[in-house]
């Protein structure tokens, strides 16, 4: 449902974020904020701070941060939608269901196929309690789930017959539609509509907020002819690549110390659970994805992989080592006795026999470098470099480059390699650029191509990322936290990304306009984006935390707090931003100046240095023209 951006507003404002986190965190008074203990990871002295002025909430140990809808997702588990429900319940705010937009029927369809799943649900839990039930009974018996297990993770039977779910639900008011976008009957081409699970044990598989989405059914018979598993197919409501079976249950686990264990099947996540290992997850009917990481990623910053111990398995953990690094987690990885899976050796030897294994989990490095040595694929130097370099791009493709140095490290110190030359070809494959060639003799010199306006080009050694700049940190406060000042910064100076001088101040920029273009809200999107790198979200967290206005108290002595001049801020951050800009510019030239050793280029460059000097002395007069007058930023603004 798309939720009008009125209506998000009014639930948002009206919701005292105080008294919202003070029904789940014990907060105290603490000058302007209050403080109490995070509620998103463990911790023993309070660091977690709620401004009720702005109206945001800040966590100085975890990093976590957000306004009153974001807690609400965050703490209870909800999804956007759902978190503004429940906001708007608590606050007697009535959200309209006729303003919902379903021109295509979509929504409905949706809705009609997750009541028939809900139903479904409760009719096979129905059948294995009854005499019917009795082989999915056994079987799960049999795999050493208890009764509360059965209830917990909603495991059912499908009756053996042909149509025996689909009558039960039609007499319930469903339409054959209905259980076709559930995916519980299948229509054949001479239109005869029969059940998809018969006489089946039943795996319900949940969303990450419980709504059942789907099944996967367990084969209880010998029949070689019959597939092992029958799962749902792909629908309106059913997205295997984008489920995570267990995350209902898996996901207050996950987030207490962040970390998420990663199994094969749906077998192996209930024995773990069950043996009170919670913070475990399987894929559903599908190798790992991408989709699944990122899902996982709003939960943890490690995973540990623990796949069965047959070649199948073995390379199902070299595909998530890959996945993994790529979506920015910390991987390990767990190596179990042959012949067996998480859910044989808990089930043969009890769950302490896991323990020590995930505690002990080795790093992906480590578990990658040991299996290639011992299927023989290290014994010679091309299957050596061949292996460093697949490391490498692995490297290469961690979101966080500051990781990089740790891991070239790490890696150098495996394969007994000089940490510069794997540096030097991790540079090469994040920028794609060949290996370095001399200059054939004859061949134009790059000084000679270059247009005589043009400045020399920039060295490789002062190539790099800016953080963020304080006039940066400003525009981004304007944006997020003064009355209309994005409206203001996008309408009137006509502000793109582009002005910003690093690249984290112009994602930040793009992921504010986006997300007040589709949310309405700019700062909660912007705290949760999955495009921004952690530390950026943090960034933002800090900027708008900081952003509170002058105490009261300062009038007991009589001390006049100068109004807050949007127009002046936004003016002196952009000329701030362009001087540096024009610095750098300055600094490179006059560095490439020292190099050159032709008399006409020197002078060209000095030329040209001479005009920046110029422009930047023209930037700082501007600091004393009115304020509003932003007419040089685009007439002669220096790239």
């Amino acid at each position: 449902m798309r939720l009008p951006k009125h209506i998000i507003e009014q639930v948002r404002l009206q919701s005292d974020i105080v008294d919202v986190i003070g029904e789940h965190v014990k907060l105290r008074k603490n000058n302007r904020n209050f403080i109490g203990l995070c509620p998103f990871h463990k911790e023993k002295t309070p660091s977690f701070n709620v401004n009720a002025e702005r109206g945001i909430f800040k966590c100085f140990g975890c990093g976590k941060a957000g306004n009153v809808i974001t807690f609400v997702e965050q703490h209870m588990h909800m999804g956007f939608v759902d978190a503004v429900r429940h906001l708007a319940q608590r606050a007697g705010i009535e959200i309209p269901e006729e303003r919902r937009e379903d021109p295509t029927g979509e929504f409905a369809r949706q809705d009609n196929a997750m009541r028939a799943l809900r139903e479904a649900t409760d009719f096979y839990q129905q059948v294995l309690e009854s005499s019917d039930g009795a082989p999915a009974r056994a079987f799960f018996r049999k795999r050493g789930f208890s009764e509360q297990t059965f209830k917990d993770f909603r495991l059912g039977a499908a009756p053996a017959a042909w149509d025996a779910t689909m009558q039960h639900l039609l007499s319930r008011g469903f339409a054959i539609e209905h259980l076709v976008d559930a995916g519980l009957v299948i229509t054949r081409e001479d239109g005869k509509t029969y059940d998809r699970f018969r006489g089946r044990a039943m795996f319900a598989i949940a969303d990450s907020g419980g709504r059942v989405v789907g099944f996967s059914a367990r084969t209880l018979t010998d029949d070689p002819g019959q597939p092992k598993y029958v799962n749902s197919p792909q629908s309106i409501v059913f997205e295997k690549s984008k489920l995570l079976y267990g995350l209902d249950r898996a996901k207050r686990a996950i987030q207490g110390d962040r970390t998420t264990i990663i199994v094969e099947g749906q077998a192996d996540v209930i024995t773990l659970h069950q043996a009170g290992i919670t913070n475990v997850v399987a894929s559903s009917g599908t190798a790992l994805t991408p989709d699944h990481l990122r899902i996982l990623k709003r939960f943890a910053d490690a995973i540990i992989l623990v796949f069965d111990s047959d070649e199948a398995g073995q390379k199902a953990i070299t595909k998530g080592i890959e996945l993994g690094l790529a979506a920015g987690f910390d991987v390990r990885c767990v190596v179990l006795p042959v012949g067996t899976d998480p859910d044989s050796l808990v089930r043969d030897q009890g769950a302490d026999a896991l323990r020590p294994l995930i505690s002990g989990a080795v790093s992906w490095l480590m578990y990658q470098t040991d299996r290639l040595r011992s299927t023989g694929q290290l014994d010679d130097a091309t299957q050596q470099a061949r292996a460093v370099r697949v490391m490498l791009e692995w490297i290469a493709s961690v979101p966080d480059s500051l990781r990089h140095p740790f891991l070239i490290r790490d890696l150098a110190e495996a394969f007994r390699l000089n940490e510069q030359v794997l540096s030097e070809e991790l540079r090469r494959i994040t920028t794609g650029n060949p290996p370095r060639q001399t200059v054939r003799e004859g061949a134009p010199s790059p000084s000679t191509q270059r247009s005589s306006t043009d400045v020399a080009p920039v060295p490789a050694t002062l190539s790099y990322k800016a953080a963020l700049l304080p006039s940066e940190r400003e525009l981004i406060r304007v944006a997020l936290t003064a009355p209309d000042g994005l409206a203001i910064l996008l309408h009137e100076a006509n502000i793109t990304p582009e002005q910003f001088w690093s690249e984290g101040g112009r994602k930040i920029f793009r992921s504010i306009t986006t997300g007040d273009d589709e949310r309405g809200n700019a700062a909660d999107h912007v705290l949760h984006d999955p495009a921004l790198s952690t530390d950026e979200r943090r960034e933002v967290a800090d900027i708008m935390f900081a952003a509170a206005a002058p105490s009261a108290s300062w009038k007991q002595f009589d001390v006049v707090v100068p109004d807050y001049e949007v127009h002046r801020s936004i003016r002196d951050a952009l000329l701030s931003i362009e001087i540096h800009r024009v610095h750098h510019r300055i600094d490179l030239a006059t560095q490439a100046l020292e190099q050159m050793a032709d008399l006409d280029e020197r002078k060209r460059q000095m030329f040209q240095i001479s005009n920046l000097i110029q422009r930047r002395e023209q930037l700082r007069a501007r600091f004393s023209h009115d304020p509003r007058d932003l007419s040089w930023l685009h007439a002669d603004q220096t790239s």
